[in-house]
């Protein structure tokens, strides 16, 4: 087993999307490489028949990532995703390898496993990324439930063509009242996913701030707010009496909201800690990653 130019023995674990054929091979490389730099790693088993679009359920993810030092995941973004929010839960590391289209979260590509021997020198550095809590408060003393997101918390309308009313307090003063599809409040993690398909800024990952988007607002004038992090925001939604309402939490956990229930977004006391390898700032991989992809 490797040792890190601290003299500490590290063991990795590395999460594959087993749906992402491109993923198979790259994992594959990955071993080959840890191999040969002597790291001790383990890999996840995953289900693959109950996995959620780009978020596959692993059989042992808590328990590979309590035993390891750093968890490497090999797919695309919401496989990352996934596996660095249960990594923040333990205070571990994330390292993304890009085997899906975009691979914004991913710190390498599938091309530059040679760069994996920077996980033993050490030359390396940690971006932390502000998480959010989203608890649902029900009218009925039906207790509280609680998500953290590293993402966003979505609020939208159920299946059929009606706008819900969705009102956003803020230290008991109505901040805005909306008529729309939903709502979105993000994470700068988030800001790059749905939030900015839905109008929203961009905001670089070193902030830490809301970002609250409304979605096909009903309205001539359809603007996001941006929230210092310190804030709590509370949410209600109303809609008649033949539709529904639900809260997404990072696009794969879905919860019909009851009649009443109130939804409070603050930030979360967990932090997802992602390796950076490469000198690329956050603007450049934008450019490379989304700006010059329609091209």
């Amino acid at each position: 087993m490797n040792l890190t130019n601290d003299g500490i023995t590290m063991k990795i674990s590395v999460f594959q999307n087993l749906n992402n054929k491109a993923a198979a091979k790259a994992t594959e490389n990955i071993c080959e490489c840890l191999r040969s730099l002597d790291i001790d790693f383990s890999i996840a088993k995953c289900n693959e028949t109950d996995d959620i679009g780009d978020h596959p359920l692993f059989y042992d993810l808590d328990e590979l990532i309590c035993n390891c030092d750093i968890a490497i995941v090999v797919g695309g973004d919401g496989t990352t995703l996934n596996v660095a929010k249960a990594c923040a839960e333990y205070d571990k590391l994330t390292l993304g390898i890009n085997a899906g289209c975009i691979g914004f979260m991913s710190g390498l590509e599938k091309n530059e496993l040679n760069l994996l021997e920077c996980l033993v020198t050490g030359e390396y550095d940690i971006e932390k990324r502000m998480m959010i809590n989203a608890e649902i408060i029900n009218s009925d003393n039906d207790g509280v439930q609680s998500f953290n997101c590293l993402n966003d918390a979505v609020i939208s309308r159920g299946d059929l063509a009606r706008l819900i009313d969705v009102t956003v307090k803020s230290e008991g003063r109505i901040i805005t009242k909306n008529r729309a599809d939903g709502m979105i409040f993000s994470t700068p993690t988030g800001s790059t996913a749905y939030s900015m398909a839905a109008g929203g800024p961009v905001v670089s990952p070193d902030n830490s701030c809301f970002v609250v988007t409304p979605i096909c607002p009903h309205s001539l004038v359809n603007r996001s707010i941006v929230f210092s992090s310190d804030k709590q925001l509370e949410i209600t939604v109303e809609n008649d009496k033949n539709n529904t309402s639900y809260l997404s939490i990072d696009g794969s956990k879905s919860i019909e909201l009851k009649k009443g229930s109130l939804i409070r977004i603050s930030k979360s006391e967990n932090y997802a800690r992602l390796i950076k390898i490469k000198p690329d700032n956050f603007y450049e991989i934008l450019r490379k990653k989304l700006l010059e992809r329609g091209n």
